[in-house]
């Protein structure tokens, strides 16, 4: 009992000691620029660490003596009220050392105007203190025993009130900068989309009939803005041989996948024509696959949804069926390429467009 008593008192010189380095490290406005500013950082940030590891120690031996027996007739309770005011005292007492000299504005109303106002009549000084006179009086049991618990209670409950007020004050700034920045965000993503939005309708203004069609496919599918995609479509079918010019590049594997973007979801007029061509196109995109799961470095599960599997498939079940050309060997071999075996490290490797094929394949079963 006695080593738990010297225990308590050391822990409270030492979180008295900490409490008096605030005081004087706020006492006076610092230089908040450069080095003394990067110095004054880290001496807050040294005793106001130091003031809540010292202080909780404190607590703790004291709760475990059963200084604290007046706090409340349950032992869950007693702790549980006792670590919350540790806990608000410890909060406020850092808050207010920092709100006395860092402030936005006074214009600024994200955190309450009270907060600073408890700072600048330096709250890091006196409520603490209520706390730290309840743990002084604890430590001694003839003290206790002398004193009426009002008098004991009083300055303990009035610091966790007005600690508990001001911890309040802190959460409701926290919720309004948070709500603030969760706006500024999702403007700033809005206002990039709507210039990405306009980027894409002035490129695909400034396309002509002499341009390469396929500049424009990618705009054409289905889940592009419907005000680029009627722009693309425009200009596709200003190409006086659009489909022919569309259909040659069906023979080439990387021009293919553009070809993709356009026929998901958008009508052709020539579909034998483009069933053969697009059934033809799925080889060489298979022979594709197999060489880069062979030579890739850096496989991932989403390593071929790029290449508009999906697309193709969607467009073969919305237009281009029954047209007396059998897609099924074709979709298999695709599905052969991604079974292809990789480099030895990427063994655990599973595609996700290996399942859409595989449902495909289901779907279509002979």
């Amino acid at each position: 009992m006695q080593h738990t008593i010297m225990a308590s008192v050391i822990f409270f010189l030492i979180t008295l000691l900490f409490w008096l380095g605030l005081a004087m490290l706020t006492a006076s406005k610092p230089t908040l620029v450069g080095e003394n500013a990067m110095g004054y950082g880290l001496g807050l940030a040294f005793l106001g660490l130091g003031f809540a590891l010292s202080s909780l120690a404190l607590t703790l031996t004291l709760l475990i003596k059963g200084n604290f027996y007046w706090v409340a007739n349950g032992t869950s309770g007693r702790t549980a009220v006792v670590l919350i005011a540790w806990l608000c005292v410890v909060v406020t007492t850092f808050f207010c050392a920092v709100f006395k000299w860092e402030w936005h504005s006074d214009d600024d109303l994200t955190y309450p105007q009270f907060l600073h106002t408890i700072a600048v009549w330096h709250g890091q000084i006196w409520m603490p203190l209520l706390w730290l006179a309840t743990c002084l009086i604890s430590l001694n049991a003839e003290w206790l025993t002398s004193l009426s618990l009002t008098t004991v209670r009083v300055p303990f409950f009035l610091g966790l009130l007005l600690s508990g007020l001001y911890c309040g004050g802190l959460l409701v700034g926290y919720e309004r900068d948070s709500a603030a920045r969760a706006q500024a965000e999702l403007e700033s993503m809005q206002q990039q989309q709507d210039q990405w939005h306009q980027q894409n309708l002035d490129y695909i203004a400034s396309q002509t009939s002499k341009d390469p069609i396929i500049n424009i496919l990618s705009y054409t599918n289905r889940f592009q803005y419907e005000d680029v995609r009627q722009a693309a479509l425009e200009k596709v079918k200003a190409h006086p041989d659009w489909e022919a010019q569309i259909l040659a590049l069906l023979d080439h594997e990387r021009t293919a996948r553009e070809v993709y973007y356009f026929l998901d979801g958008n009508e052709v007029t020539q579909k034998e024509a483009f069933a053969k061509a697009l059934n033809e196109s799925l080889l060489p995109l298979a022979t594709s696959i197999a060489a880069d799961i062979r030579d890739s470095n850096n496989l991932q599960n989403w390593s071929f949804d790029m290449y508009g599997i999906e697309r193709v498939l969607r467009a073969i079940d919305e237009q281009f069926q029954d047209m007396g050309v059998d897609f099924y060997p074709n979709v298999y071999r695709l599905r052969q390429a991604l079974a292809t075996t990789p480099p030895e490290r990427f063994k655990g490797v599973t595609f996700n467009v290996t399942q859409v094929i595989d449902r495909w394949l289901q779907s279509h079963k002979r």
